[in-house]
């Protein structure tokens, strides 16, 4: 009967929350090469893979695993005619990837009350508004060079969590524990590598699991423990290799001399604040926030004798939240010396999502058990949450529509252009000139200028000169 129950009252959220990530892999499907993805592109076929990381290590950024990406996507699988598909598969593995990790969590608390149907409801719900609170999502999830750098890494952690969840439960030996922390540590140095912003906040986030572990735990040392110690010190490693880039350097030169403390704090602050306000005054985000986290609310009342609840819990982790999702723009900041790029904030909202959809479920645990009137209770923010998402995936779907021309004109005249420098480079011509590529992304294109970079770009990709209108 629980699980009649969890089922029907679920399945509104879990496919309004479907719909909108469907219209959202649909519009990222029309995605196609820009700016930075042709000289990644090139480069790595050019090098190959170690001396292509090791090239921009040197001279321009240590993100290591970013750049093996562009070897093995870019060039070695989808490359440039199967770039569109790249997009939908993120979206649609990192929703799978949650739903798996979700019920693997509840099935931990309780196997009776653990149904699919409520973690594909959460799950679906947490891509939804992991998705639709950043700030950018044209360039963090449609753009390669973004999805690479801001989104995959965040699609690597939620498999991670599935792998370690199914793993932990069933170790036995103690050499079995070992092994596991082995792979802790090469995974997550393997993902601290996409991005720098990724990368201190890993490190931060395993830092706070550690410390909530222990203090859960009672301060023992079991092999949740020796794994979240070990993840701990592959971020770490992952951190300082990128520290230690040469590249570092030499990119610094094309910006401004590093701020002072108290400069780096203020621009933060500033940028957080603008970053909190955008969520809070959107109505697409304000009702994916609500509705994912009133959902986790009444999921959590449905669990209120399995849940382990200490008093500090709760605003440990909405306080938790806030400030490593603040983490996430102090990298950008220092690099900059202004405001981050929008794309680079959907790391923060990982952050945000995480664990104030983990505190939501802990405040339905301890209303179930304080609260006499639960059955109302639970109607009621049934009904909240499943307005907020149907309205979440409605704006989200205004949004699609609203996008789908600049997405479906660029991928047309994208196909023309590159079959119109094809054919000039078969017919040995010197130079060619293409239309204005204008793109929804809003990031650069060729000019008529030689030594732009978006111009050397295309030019170095293609093997031929290739120039675009002046701007």
């Amino acid at each position: 009967m629980a699980k009649q129950k969890h089922f029907w009252g679920s399945l509104s959220i879990l496919l309004f929350s479907i719909l909108g990530l469907g219209g959202l892999a649909y519009l990222g499907s029309y995605t196609r090469f820009m700016a930075d993805d042709y000289c990644s592109a090139y480069y790595a076929q050019h090098f190959g893979l170690l001396r292509s990381i090791w090239y921009w290590y040197i001279n321009w950024s240590g993100r290591y695993t970013a750049f093996a990406f562009d070897w093995l996507v870019l060039v070695q699988t989808l490359g440039p005619y199967g770039a569109h598909l790249f997009p939908p598969l993120a979206i649609g593995t990192w929703t799978i990837a949650n739903v798996v990790a979700i019920y693997l969590s509840l099935k931990r608390l309780s196997l009776s009350s653990s149904t699919w149907s409520l973690a594909a409801m959460l799950g679906t719900s947490f891509t939804l508004m992991a998705i639709v609170l950043s700030p950018d999502i044209a360039q963090s999830f449609f753009w390669l060079n973004g999805v690479r750098s801001y989104s995959l890494p965040l699609v690597i952690a939620s498999i991670c969590v599935c792998l370690f969840q199914g793993i932990v439960p069933r170790l036995r030996p103690e050499k079995a524990v070992w092994w596991l922390c082995a792979l802790a540590i090469l995974l997550t140095f393997f993902n601290g590598g996409f991005s720098e912003t990724y990368a201190v906040m890993q490190l931060m986030l395993l830092a706070f699991l550690v410390c909530l572990h222990w203090l859960y735990g009672g301060r023992k040392s079991d092999a949740v423990a020796k794994i979240l110690a070990s993840a701990s010190l592959g971020a770490l490693a992952s951190v300082i290799i990128m520290i230690l880039a040469p590249g570092n350097a030499v990119r610094q030169l094309t910006a401004p001399p590093p701020p002072s403390l108290f400069q780096w704090m203020e621009i933060s602050a500033e940028s957080y604040q603008s970053f909190l306000q955008n969520l809070l005054l959107t109505p697409q985000k304000i009702s994916a926030m609500a509705g994912a986290l009133l959902a986790s609310i009444w999921a959590g009342i449905g669990h209120e004798g399995q849940i382990n609840l200490k008093r500090w819990s709760i605003p440990v982790q909405v306080l938790g939240g806030i400030f490593l999702s603040f983490i996430c723009i102090l990298p950008s900041v220092y690099g900059y010396v202004e405001a981050p790029p929008p794309r680079t904030l959907s790391i923060a909202v990982f952050a945000l999502t995480a664990l104030w959809m983990n505190a939501s479920f802990l405040i339905g645990g301890w209303l179930g058990k304080y609260v006499r009137f639960k059955s109302k209770l639970q109607t009621g923010l049934l009904v909240l949450a499943s307005l907020s998402i149907a309205l979440a995936s409605v704006l989200t779907l205004s949004y699609v529509h609203q996008n789908q021309d600049a997405y479906i004109a660029f991928a047309q005249k994208w196909d023309i252009t590159d079959a119109q420098i094809l054919q000039a480079r078969a017919q040995h011509l010197q130079s060619v000139t293409i239309p204005s590529m204008d793109n929804w992304a809003m990031v650069e294109r060729p000019s008529d200028n030689q030594k732009f970079w978006a111009t050397k770009c295309y030019s170095q990709y293609y093997g031929i000169q290739v120039f675009g209108p002046p701007y």
